[in-house]
């Protein structure tokens, strides 16, 4: 995969696990602190489609990157 890729797959995990586990209520910087409201149903499903869009990009890397079989 080149460079670019994994440096968007990277971002993508980083985003996608803060979504889903640093944006909950007990830690800092979370909905409430900064006086947001509660919608972490919405970020877990933004951390989740940010994760399956981090295994999307590795799936077709490593799929056009291997030769052809008959």
């Amino acid at each position: 995969m080149k460079l670019l890729s994994w440096v968007a797959v990277i971002v993508l995990v980083i985003l996608g696990v803060y979504f889903l586990v640093f944006h909950a209520d007990p830690l800092p910087a979370n909905h409430e602190a900064i006086g947001l409201g509660d919608q972490h149903a919405v970020h877990s499903i933004v951390g989740i489609l940010l994760l399956i869009g981090a295994v999307l990009i590795i799936w077709r890397g490593r799929r056009s990157g291997a030769p052809a079989t008959t």
